[in-house]
């Protein structure tokens, strides 16, 4: 696979991940905050597994981002090679 498909499919995965990951945070937040009064341990269970997976694919999608802008230094360098012989 060349320098140009992998920035092009890490770029559009780790944008899409950042997303999935601000819609589950925030659910989870929308969920704790509407906590009951007693002590619930379902309901403490559904915001907190709904908040680490939002944090899960935020941590991803900055590594895919990350792994993108990699890939796009290989390919300008490489184009400069290519220029300069």
């Amino acid at each position: 696979m060349t320098y140009e498909k992998k920035w092009w499919r890490h770029s559009i995965i780790g944008v899409m991940l950042i997303g999935l990951a601000v819609n589950l945070i925030a659910e989870a937040t929308i969920i704790k905050s509407n906590s009951p009064d007693e002590f619930d341990l379902g309901h403490m269970a559904l915001w907190f597994w709904i908040g680490l997976f939002g944090i899960g694919s935020l941590n991803a999608g900055i590594s895919f981002i990350a792994d993108a802008v990699k890939q796009r230094i290989y390919m300008e360098m490489k184009k400069e090679k290519v220029q300069q012989n």
